[in-house]
């Protein structure tokens, strides 16, 4: 990765999370409300993504970091990943510790093969219990700051 990318990514980082914090804060209360009903969650998800600009996927974990939504998409649910244990991608180790927000460094993803930031925020009960977390993906072709100067390997 180029010293200019590596710059641009960073200072993406920085504008994503200035831009994320609150509209996710959000989102994780709503996802409270209606836990654990997949179908009330990824409604809820499906009408976020208009405050969620340039968002690729958002989806549901449980405590333990499996799936339990589909990936929601601009376009629609994709099935696909529902039930998919994500305990063990590195985006995911912040959160499981205890983080109530964490945006990953930037990695390819392991499925689609793009390069990738992941914003997780811990979703809790009233009480303060956790329930799970919000996981939202960007791909960073597709960011402000990064699509100009990311260009694909061969």
């Amino acid at each position: 990765m180029s010293q200019a990318l590596r710059d641009a990514v960073a200072r993406q980082r920085l504008l994503l999370e200035g831009r994320l914090t609150s509209p996710l804060e959000r989102l994780t209360r709503h996802c409270a409300e209606r836990w654990p009903s997949r179908e009330a969650l990824e409604q809820g998800l499906m009408a976020a993504f208009e405050g969620l600009p340039s968002c690729k996927y958002l989806y549901v974990l449980d405590a333990r970091g499996v799936q339990i939504t589909a990936n929601c998409t601009p376009a629609g649910l994709d099935l696909a990943q529902l039930g998919r244990d994500r305990s063990d991608r590195p985006y995911l180790a912040d959160a499981l510790a205890g983080h109530r927000f964490t945006l990953s460094q930037a990695y390819i993803s392991r499925n689609a093969r793009r390069p990738s930031l992941t914003a997780v925020q811990r979703i809790e009960s009233a009480a303060g219990e956790l329930l799970g977390f919000l996981g939202a993906d960007f791909d960073l072709r597709e960011l402000p700051l990064t699509r100009e100067l990311y260009e694909q390997p061969d």
